[in-house]
């Protein structure tokens, strides 16, 4: 391969759906909501989001911090969610299976899910709309 055509591949050929000026950007976007703690667990700050709106935050906080934190997992199965969340384990799983068919979030295996890339911006262009956050 031409120097050239080396150059325009790795430019045009990326190992991330994410750079890292993306995940800057959704990171301060997420830190409106809340933050991740260093064992992965989330910390939702805003006590007004609906029960579907905080799970759907919660996978996108995981993605984002496993980007930045190697030891925290993008998947997280329906018990971390039930337990973080403060729900029994059929909200979070109800909760979980809309997102999916939403298309927001991806099912991995069996109770385990993370959140779909491409849909993290148009999820957090609607928390900030629906709960009226602006840029700081």
């Amino acid at each position: 391969m031409s120097k050239n055509l080396e150059e325009l591949r790795k430019k045009f050929i990326v190992k991330e759906k994410l750079d890292e000026k993306r995940i800057a950007e959704y990171v301060n976007r997420v830190l409106r909501f809340g933050k991740i703690a260093i064992d992965g667990d989330a910390i939702i700050e805003r006590e007004d989001l609906s029960t579907k709106d905080k799970v759907g935050l919660v996978l996108i906080m995981r993605l984002l911090a496993s980007r930045l934190e190697k030891g925290i997992s993008a998947e997280i199965s329906v018990a971390e969610v039930s337990r973080m969340l403060n729900l029994p384990k059929d909200q979070a799983a109800a909760r979980l299976a809309e997102l999916v068919e939403d298309k927001i979030a991806i099912r991995t295996d069996k109770g385990v899910y993370r959140i779909n890339p491409p849909k993290i911006g148009k999820f957090l262009d609607y928390l900030e709309s629906k709960y009226k956050v602006r840029e700081a």
